[in-house]
């Protein structure tokens, strides 16, 4: 079994910080002027919960997940000009950062910082282009970007779990140290599932949240 630890606010603050307001906000600045395009950017799951953990000796490091939300753009865009143009963006605007280039992934594009002489991932950070189908009800799931195997991209349905803010409340209402109860289920999920973080921070949410009925039927 894996074994994970939290990484302290102050060791991944300022990696998300830099992330924000220097790479992001240069992505929103060549994005509208050279595409047309502008977005949101939302980080997501555990990280926005200061869940941040890693492989103890391991060398994948830590990693960020951001959604970015198509907000106005071209309509005759494709689904594979939409990746060019965020990767091209990323590429140009990580320049004179840590990171070296941007990586076309099945759902993702990914950048991270390497350290070449131990041959290890020291932290790294997801993004995923993606489009609600009804701005109204942006909860019950949304579209993005997929690579295919033939090089071809579609746009791919993901449903998200129904009302995680209020299993969160109720969970951090009814116990006394609900928060730590979520944080030892998260990281039991990342010791044995092969996971993308924001995915087991669901599963955390929603174990704790049926744990809580039962005890409320009991009670």
């Amino acid at each position: 079994m894996k074994e994970y630890e939290y990484v302290i606010k102050k060791e991944y603050s300022p990696v998300r910080k830099e992330i924000e307001e220097n790479i992001l906000s240069k992505v929103h600045k060549i994005l509208k002027k050279d595409y047309g395009i502008t977005f949101q950017h939302k980080l997501i799951g555990s990280g926005n919960r200061h869940l941040v953990t890693r492989f103890v000796g391991g060398n994948t490091g830590y990693d960020f997940d951001y959604n970015l939300i198509l907000m106005s753009y071209r309509e005759d865009y494709s689904e594979k000009e939409f990746k060019e143009a965020f990767i091209n963006s990323f590429n140009k605007a990580i320049k004179g950062t840590q990171y070296k280039f941007a990586e076309n992934s099945t759902s993702a594009i990914t950048i991270k910082v390497v350290d070449q002489k131990n041959k290890r991932i020291l932290h790294s950070c997801d993004f995923v282009i993606i489009e609600y189908e009804d701005d109204d009800a942006p909860e019950e799931g949304y579209y993005y970007i997929r690579n295919l195997k033939d090089g071809r991209y579609q746009w791919a349905f993901r449903n998200l779990s129904k009302n995680v803010d209020e299993k969160l409340n109720e969970i951090l209402d009814y116990w006394v140290d609900g928060w730590r109860a979520i944080k030892d289920e998260y990281i039991k999920l990342k010791r044995r599932q092969d996971k993308h973080s924001f995915v087991l921070y669901l599963e955390a949410i929603n174990n704790i949240y049926n744990q809580t009925l039962q005890d409320q039927r009991n009670g």
